[in-house]
């Protein structure tokens, strides 16, 4: 199981935090715009691998994990994941402070996401970021995968793809 609380290198800390404190930054900093409700989950699928439904409420049955990045006790950045199939773990709501962009902190919320997928026997990390975002995803290691889609939250969307590494 990820440690609840993890010293990544001198100044920043990655450790899980409740969906109360993540709905809040998502709500006021990542989808201000947003209509539709914000839940623990997606119920969105992988639409690459055979002929899934579009949507799949099962997916609530799997557990969520929520990732705070912190620098000197401020929240910078958050992440959350949950599994989308037994073998697929979804990376949704990546955001990180813009005073604390280009520090590395997507990239290790990235890391313990993956790390986290991984522990619950998944072999395949995925989501879908706006195009602004799309170069934090691309510089961890994630493949783009079909073409841009409009979504809720913005018009510029693009499916992505990291195979998590064997052991």
């Amino acid at each position: 199981m990820l440690s609840i609380y993890r010293k990544l290198n001198s100044s920043m800390q990655i450790s899980r935090i409740e969906f109360k404190t993540i709905e809040d930054i998502w709500q006021t900093e990542l989808w201000p715009n947003r209509t539709s409700a914000i839940e623990s989950h997606s119920a969105m699928t992988w639409p690459f691998e055979g002929k899934p439904q579009s949507i799949d409420m099962n997916i609530f049955d799997y557990p969520a994990t929520f990732l705070g990045a912190y620098i000197d006790n401020k929240l910078v950045g958050v992440n959350s994941g949950h599994r989308t199939t037994d073998e697929q773990y979804r990376s949704r709501g990546i955001w990180v402070d813009p005073e604390y962009r280009k520090r590395g902190v997507a990239q290790m919320l990235f890391l313990m996401t993956a790390h986290q997928a991984k522990v619950e026997g998944c072999e395949m990390l995925w989501s879908i970021p706006r195009k602004t975002a799309l170069p934090a995803y691309t510089k961890f290691g994630f493949e783009t995968v079909g073409d841009y889609i409009v979504t809720e939250t913005s018009e510029a969307n693009i499916y992505v793809s990291y195979f998590l590494p064997t052991i």
